[in-house]
């Protein structure tokens, strides 16, 4: 059953739009009308079932977010006439871009939009701890995808962190958010995931946020942020859940929805659909998947993970979504179980457990090339770890938004890319730096 009503969002929560600063421009009647929506059990559950709406979003995991990443990343190339697309490509991002415009417009309405929720939660004393537990969920992710892009997210000690708050803002309040440190952005973000899973239960439903969904993003999370103990434990916790399993063949949990693998998937409709095909099956494609840096290999290998991808001979077409621009009801797989292997390798890996790592990561890659199993002489260290854990990791997640965070994460951007150090992070849209009136700070290099 499709479960997601794009539209309900639009009289709930539509005040919550404006984000941070007046980046959409909202009447002051509208946010007033929104900030009254929420008024019992029945009204909660419909404003936290546009929070997936948000996410659904074509400039965020329903179609640029996932491309972003595959094209700044060096998989993907901008094959067709859109500039932004071409600027990702090229890993070259002006404070002025349109994508980084739309992306941070998306966190910060999903984190706004939950601040609200969470606020009425409150004031009304509603006891709903699932629904709680889902506005935390998404605070978190909006904060998360926020500070991955436009954050130092790699270092500790970094200033250049993202806004933090957790109240509902309206636009004069949003003028005087400044950047918290990257510390305090991401203890923002696993206190949320934490609260999270306190609050909801485990569920097999692959739609909904759960408990088992907030500690698959812990896993994640603490993989970033170098605690590499917590990650290993968290993704554990999702190995061992009996709601999730490998699937037996790779493309089965792109042909069957709510796969035992998938952990939390959004769900599009044909009435209400993802715009990746609308980028991705176009001819020319606007972005196509990169023969040399990403898909030869892995034809060579005869690896059916390149199965979902066609070759014309001229540019590589990416079919993860569908084979033609009609098709709009392709799911976007926020999380799986394979990438949880691939995080608690890398926990181990990270902590000198070489042969554990390499029991997750074959766990992974045998599924696919059963004959190709990577031996210790060959990941003996990390360094020869990680080239094989970023190919591994790019068969599996190409164009599910991880590519970019992979190698700026595994210290690889520079080297692959040929770009300076500062441009491993996006900037922050210009415009918002202007509205703030030097209250956000420009990431330093731009």
């Amino acid at each position: 059953m499709k479960r997601i009503n794009k539209f309900l969002i639009i009289t709930l929560l539509l005040g919550s739009l404006t984000g941070c600063s007046d980046i959409l421009e909202v009447e002051l009647d509208d946010e007033i009308r929104s900030t009254e929506a929420i008024t019992d059990g029945i009204s909660l559950r419909s404003a936290v079932t546009g929070l997936y709406s948000l996410a659904q979003s074509g400039t965020y995991y329903g179609g640029e977010f996932l491309m972003a990443q595959a094209l700044t990343g060096g998989i993907a190339d901008a094959t067709g006439f859109r500039e932004r697309f071409t600027q990702l490509d090229n890993a070259i991002i002006p404070a002025s871009s349109i994508y980084v415009e739309s992306s941070w417009v998306d966190a910060y309405a999903l984190v706004n939009s939950s601040n609200l929720i969470l606020e009425k939660v409150d004031e009304l004393q509603l006891d709903d701890p699932e629904s709680e537990g889902a506005a935390h969920f998404f605070r978190a992710l909006g904060l998360f995808d926020a500070l991955r892009q436009f954050g130092q997210f790699t270092d500790m000690n970094s200033e250049f962190g993202v806004p933090v708050f957790t109240q509902y803002v309206d636009n004069e309040t949003a003028r005087t958010i400044g950047r918290s440190s990257v510390a305090a952005s991401y203890d923002q973000i696993i206190s949320d995931l934490e609260t999270a899973v306190s609050l909801m239960e485990y569920d097999s439903e692959k739609f909904l946020v759960s408990k088992g969904t907030a500690e698959a993003l812990l896993a994640r999370v603490h993989l970033y942020a170098g605690n590499y103990e917590e990650a290993e434990q968290y993704a554990s916790l999702a190995i061992e859940n009996p709601n999730y399993d490998l699937n037996d063949n790779y493309n089965d949990i792109y042909e069957s929805e709510g796969s035992a693998e998938a952990i939390f998937e959004l769900e599009f409709t044909e009435t209400d659909g993802n715009t990746l095909t609308e980028y991705f099956s176009v001819s020319p494609p606007e972005v196509s998947a990169s023969y040399e840096e990403f898909y030869a290999e892995m034809s060579d290998d005869d690896d059916p993970r390149g199965d979902l991808y066609f070759d014309d001979g001229r540019v590589v077409f990416v079919d993860k979504y569908g084979i033609n621009d009609a098709t709009v009801d392709g799911n976007t797989i926020i999380i799986k179980l394979s990438e949880v292997y691939l995080i608690r390798a890398e926990a181990r890996a990270r902590m000198g457990e070489f042969e554990l790592a390499l029991e997750d990561l074959n766990t992974v890659r045998t599924r696919s090339l059963p004959s190709m199993p990577v031996t210790l002489e060959e990941a003996s260290d990390f360094e020869s770890f990680t080239d094989i854990l970023l190919e591994e990791r790019a068969r599996e997640l190409a164009f599910e938004g991880h590519r970019w965070f992979d190698i700026v994460r595994l210290e690889r951007a520079e080297a692959i890319l040929g770009i300076e150090s500062f441009r491993t992070v996006y900037p922050i849209p210009q415009r918002e730096i202007a509205i703030s009136g030097g209250v956000l700070v420009q990431n330093p290099g731009y």
